[in-house]
């Protein structure tokens, strides 16, 4: 099937007509189609110089959003058909008005021989329904209008309710569906095979990061990554990563740097499932609508597994997978944190790190049990330590390793593999066995941790504290080579080690 390339508009975050020109500039080569201005982010006294925007080397949409449609501007019906009204006076090529509130100015401007392209939005609430959506795609438009519906939404509601409206190749009449919230960036991805007129994007990442600005929509992709995606058309491969919660997660940065370096046509996203239940239900959809691989993170590395139809040895072993790999129909359950601890473990080993064939494990889950198999692969000890008495003593039996004792000796290496550290995670409630001091070392599953503590605590001890950036590379490596046949280089790694994750 021939994949329709949606419009890809850019939602710009700046205020002022100096500022928005700049931005215009830098995306002119990044494949942006046209800009968003958002006038309802402008001062109210700045709104007069919109003119000052012309001539464009960009097409520009105008908007000027209510704050019941999720925007900042003006509610009251006359102060915003002012400024629509003089908006629409201006050469913009589109404007966007809302159904519900602009309908006198939809009839008037949507009768001029020479106005803008009418872009008729609908913002909708949570507990609006399929019908309503449909209905509103359905309904009477000026001719040449595109309608625009957007509703907040996870990946099992799009899967339920909106997909089912959506039309393989694109609806007879122009239209636009969006969502935000989980779904966001996924139907974005999507749009292409569903034929949507247009799509809403952020600009790159790393402008927004230079200049200390966000996202307008935090449901928005960098315009470079979805420009590079669609172009690919179904050369282009689509992958994610998924946990509840997922926004802290640095996979799709890494994988994206990586398949930029080596000019791959893929597209990375952070899918938020909130449920076993939600993951079962939309994995397969998701295998059908091109999604290759997925990473998985806390809680689902379980559920993961379970889901899988075939799993290779290492997520067997683990009793877990920290990633899924489509081939067909056929999703194959993987865990690469066993091999990126394996490899880190060696390397403490051979750097002198790591002094003896000991190690205490602080966490029964995953990202332990992961610990657990790479400790026997490389025939060392190991002790676990966690909150609950029954979790340890059941880990400890299935892996046959040794519950935490207060009088053994010490180990030289201490593994935290809980995510306590992150700022959604709730502090470290195990009593910290005072077994760090000169000659310990602590190796953390948490990369960049928001509450450091454990880095405090090691370094107040005398020990040596490492965050999980590097473990998140290594297990990346692995899921990137699984998900495209070749690893990337070393020098790859390394480059993900500095730009992304800031360590040495």
């Amino acid at each position: 099937m021939t994949q329709h390339r949606p419009l890809v508009i850019v939602t710009v975050p700046s205020r002022t007509p100096e500022a928005t020109r700049a931005e215009m500039a830098e995306l002119l080569p990044q494949g942006a189609d046209a800009v968003e201005i958002r006038f309802d982010r402008w001062a109210r006294e700045d709104l007069p110089r919109a003119a000052e925007l012309f001539p464009s080397p960009l097409p520009m949409l105008a908007t000027y959003r209510s704050t019941a449609e999720g925007g900042t501007g003006l509610d009251d019906l006359r102060d915003r058909t002012d400024i629509l009204t003089a908006l629409a006076d201006l050469p913009f090529t589109y404007l966007d008005l809302e159904l519900r509130r602009d309908r006198a100015l939809i009839s008037s401007v949507g009768t001029r021989a020479h106005g803008p392209t009418l872009i008729l939005s609908c913002h909708l609430r949570v507990n609006d329904t399929a019908e309503k959506i449909a209905e509103l795609l359905s309904g009477h438009q000026p001719r040449g209008a595109i309608a625009k519906v957007v509703l907040p939404c996870g990946v099992g509601r799009f899967y339920r309710e909106v997909r089912p409206l959506l039309h393989l190749g694109g609806s007879p009449r122009p239209e636009i569906v969006l969502t935000t919230g989980a779904s966001g960036s996924l139907v974005r991805a999507l749009a292409p095979r569903f034929g949507l007129a247009a799509v809403f994007a952020a600009p790159p990442a790393r402008g927004l990061r230079a200049r200390g600005e966000t996202a307008v929509e935090p449901s928005q992709l960098p315009v470079d990554r979805l420009r590079r995606f669609y172009d690919a058309g179904e050369l282009g491969r689509l992958f994610a990563v998924t946990g509840h919660p997922i926004d802290h997660s640095r996979s799709p940065d890494v994988h994206t740097l990586w398949m930029a370096e080596e000019g791959r046509p893929g597209l990375y996203l952070a899918l938020d499932i909130e449920s076993e239940e939600e993951l079962a239900r939309v994995l397969r959809p998701l295998g059908e609508d091109g999604l290759r691989g997925m990473n998985v993170t806390h809680p689902w590395k379980d559920a993961a597994l379970r889901l899988a139809d075939r799993c290779g040895r290492a997520a067997e072993q683990a009793g877990c997978a920290n990633a899924l790999v489509c081939t067909g129909r056929v999703w194959r359950a993987e865990n690469f944190d066993v091999s990126a601890m394996i490899r880190r473990l060696r390397e403490l080993r051979e750097s002198g790190a790591w002094t003896d064939d000991r190690l205490l494990v602080i966490g029964t889950g995953g990202a332990a049990r992961a610990t657990l198999v790479a400790a026997s692969e490389l025939h060392a000890s190991a002790e676990i330590l966690g909150r609950s008495v029954g979790h340890v003593a059941r880990v400890a039996r299935e892996f046959g390793t040794e519950v935490f004792r207060p009088s053994s000796a010490p180990a030289s290496l201490i593994v935290h593999a809980t995510p306590a550290g992150r700022s959604d995670v709730p502090a470290l409630d195990i009593p910290w066995p005072g077994r760090c001091g000169p000659g310990t070392y602590v190796l953390d599953f948490v990369y960049r941790p928001d509450r450091p503590f454990l880095r405090d605590m090691t370094i107040q001890g005398g020990g040596a504290y490492e965050d999980g950036g590097r473990l998140l590379v290594y297990q990346a490596a692995e899921s990137f080579g699984a998900f495209w046949g070749t690893c990337p280089s070393f020098a790859l790694e390394q480059k993900a080690l500095q730009e992304v994750l800031c360590a040495a």
